[in-house]
């Protein structure tokens, strides 16, 4: 096997599901940096001897682990190392929103929850190129026309806001959460769509405020028009669901959906 002798002696398998076995060392491996993120795993091959199994039942584990984004097998140039943590929390939290039937009001209250958060962090831990982004973001979304464009970037602006926290897990959590928002608001069969774009457009003001108070590091400001964003937010969605019959729980299946298959 390619450099061996600097790998740990795989786990003996026990009768049972061998894939399964492998799977969970190889999991093991990887989140414990022994396979770091873009690195190349052994050949196929290489991981049956190593594994004493046939090179399908390798396959099999290759198979697992790709479905979870641990792996990507490339055709012609062997497994690699993926480890997309942003995908792998996607896939986790879209399976506890959809068996717990999580609402979509539940969803802006954890989003305001993290952005204030990510407001104090943000002010405290952002670079001043990161925190100039954010204006200038705002600039490109002020512009935008179609309801297409504005998600884009006010998705992009709620992003920017997280990573600047420098916190991966309110960066990862904002992530997944806005791409569902976004995703819900455009859905054309709940009919959000035309009320979000007007009521987006009345709070770019305090957009363009809450962006001056990150860049000029006032922490209580800055969590205080998050607040107040957040709030006006959660008032346009409940109003636009009590506007008409709507069916949000179909909604929220179909944006997880979209969000699993990007």
């Amino acid at each position: 096997m390619t450099e061996s002798s600097k790998q740990p002696s795989p786990i003996p398998l026990a009768r049972g599901n061998a894939a399964e076995q492998i799977i969970a060392d190889l999991r093991d491996q990887i989140l414990q940096g022994r396979y770091p993120k873009g690195s190349k795993l052994p050949s196929e091959r290489e991981l049956a001897a190593w594994y004493k199994v046939s090179v399908p039942t390798v396959r099999e584990a290759i198979r697992g682990l790709s479905a979870v984004h641990l792996v990507e097998a490339r055709h012609g140039t062997g497994i690699y190392v993926t480890a997309a943590a942003d995908m792998m929390f996607a896939m986790a939290a879209s399976t506890l929103i959809e068996l717990e039937r999580v609402r979509l009001l539940d969803i802006l209250d954890i989003m305001e929850a993290l952005l204030g958060k990510a407001a104090v962090l943000a002010c405290e831990n952002g670079t001043d190129e990161e925190l100039s982004e954010l204006v200038t973001v705002l600039d490109d979304l002020d512009k935008a026309q179609t309801n297409e464009n504005l998600a884009a970037y006010l998705g992009k602006f709620l992003k920017l806001m997280a990573q600047a926290s420098h916190n991966a897990l309110i960066s990862t959590l904002v992530t997944f959460l806005s791409d569902l928002l976004i995703e819900i608001v455009q859905d054309e069969q709940i009919g959000l769509g035309d009320r979000w774009k007007k009521v987006a457009a009345q709070l770019g003001p305090r957009r363009h405020l809450l962006a001056e108070a990150l860049r000029s590091r006032d922490v209580a400001r800055a969590t205080a028009l998050t607040t107040e964003y957040h709030a006006h937010t959660k008032q346009l969605v409940a109003d636009g669901l009590a506007a008409g019959p709507k069916d949000a729980d179909a909604a929220m299946r179909r944006a997880v959906k979209r969000v699993q298959a990007r």
